[in-house]
């Protein structure tokens, strides 16, 4: 299959460092585009293998709480900020978050006006959502859903765009289902970032198989371009994504764990074995956290400034094409 953006043939290579991913006794790799650069997983996850992905203990959030309570008040708050991007943009009215998740960003939405839609692929989810927030959330992908033509106001993908197989065939759908001169809003880790670039392979957002694509800020204007968008705006700094990352990213690279602080954060545990050396990790990075949190929030101030942001997120508007 060609590129999915520059369409060459048979021009992935990969690189050093980029080849041993080994997720459930699986390898992966990260190959690029020797033309446009883009990365894509290899070996590339098929439908089923997917659903298995979504459906799977690391994504259950049957309470809808991931964190520890300190943590969720400062997820709350992000959302409203989040929200108050997307209005900056946008007139309220219909808004659908694809892979919407436990929905905390739509019930801030609903909460300040919105006419509210989720899509989601994990079923707990879903119905978390559903029963508990009272939010309609539907399970599936965009195309099953059926929504008529020019039917919402905005349409956003809260880094979830890389996870999909076929990002241009969903822009197509979101396009078609936006009101003329509607908002689409697209977050995505930024693979051309400078923490991207610092820390390899223990970069935190890599996030292999689950992240089918690895975009650079270059990537992804072209292909919201191709899919009839005319991009307005361009945001490379998120308090919510780009500190973090890099914090996490630099344990990574030191040899810790993987995303072993991400799991600490988390409420519910893996409920493996520790040794005695994952102790002393625990340990050395619990002591390093009052120096590193400060200099990784500087950092990621700095890389943005440069235009090297973490994160990406691109507001377009739904052109005449």
């Amino acid at each position: 299959m060609g590129c999915l953006l520059c369409g060459s043939a048979g021009k992935y290579k990969g690189r050093a460092g980029y080849n041993d991913f080994v997720v459930s006794g699986r390898s992966y790799a990260i190959k690029f585009c020797q033309r446009c650069k883009i990365g894509k997983t290899v070996p590339f996850p098929d439908e089923a293998e997917l659903r298995a992905v979504y459906s799977s203990e690391q994504y259950r959030e049957d309470d809808g709480k991931r964190f520890l309570t300190p943590i969720e008040w400062m997820v709350h708050a992000l959302r409203i900020f989040r929200c108050r991007r997307v209005e900056r943009c946008s007139e309220k009215g219909r808004v659908l978050d694809i892979g919407c998740g436990r929905s905390d960003f739509l019930s801030v939405m609903a909460g300040r006006g919105w006419e509210v839609t989720g899509l989601e692929m994990n079923e707990r989810a879903a119905d978390y959502a559903k029963d508990a927030l009272g939010l309609d959330v539907r399970v599936g992908t965009l195309k099953d859903q059926r929504f008529p033509n020019d039917h919402f106001d905005a349409v956003t993908l809260w880094h979830v765009f890389e996870h999909f197989r076929d990002p241009a065939l969903l822009l197509k759908e979101c396009r078609r289902i936006l009101k003329p001169g509607g908002l689409l809003v697209v977050a995505i880790p930024n693979r051309a970032s400078l923490q991207a670039r610092l820390t390899g392979n223990g970069w935190f957002h890599l996030d292999v198989p689950y992240h089918l694509y690895h975009f650079s800020l270059g990537n992804l204007k072209k292909l919201i371009g191709k899919g009839g968008f005319k991009y307005e705006q361009v945001n490379n700094y998120s308090f919510e994504y780009n500190p973090y990352g890099l914090l996490q990213s630099f344990y990574n690279r030191l040899g810790f764990r993987r995303n072993l602080l991400y799991d600490l954060l988390k409420r519910t545990k893996d409920g493996s074995p520790r040794s005695a050396t994952v102790y002393l990790q625990i340990a050395c990075t619990v002591l390093t956290l009052p120096v590193m949190v400060p200099l990784s929030v500087l950092f990621s101030y700095a890389e943005s400034f440069m235009g090297l942001g973490g994160s990406i997120e691109i507001y377009a508007r739904k052109g005449n094409k």
